[in-house]
């Protein structure tokens, strides 16, 4: 008779525990909900400025190839 007392009072500490577990979970899945959503903004915008630098890369390069090759040119006239 003596076991009840102290069986309820373990089943009552697993019951707590439990609560803290879910508590624990519930604030876990928060913060990961959270960062997921900043980790895909960041994704955005890095996605964006790549874009923009590979956009300004090509025309740079269009630019020096046209550029050096005027540099190269024969600009004066032949008569023929």
């Amino acid at each position: 008779a003596g076991d009840i007392p102290m069986e309820e009072d373990s089943i009552e500490t697993m019951k707590n525990r439990m609560e803290r577990s879910i508590q624990m979970q519930t604030m876990l899945r928060a913060f990961e909900a959270r960062d997921r959503n900043l980790q895909d903004s960041n994704l955005s915008r890095v996605n964006f400025w790549s874009a923009v630098n590979l956009a300004v890369l090509a025309v740079v390069s269009f630019l020096q190839v046209y550029l050096l090759k005027s540099l190269f040119e024969d600009k004066r006239q032949v008569r023929t």
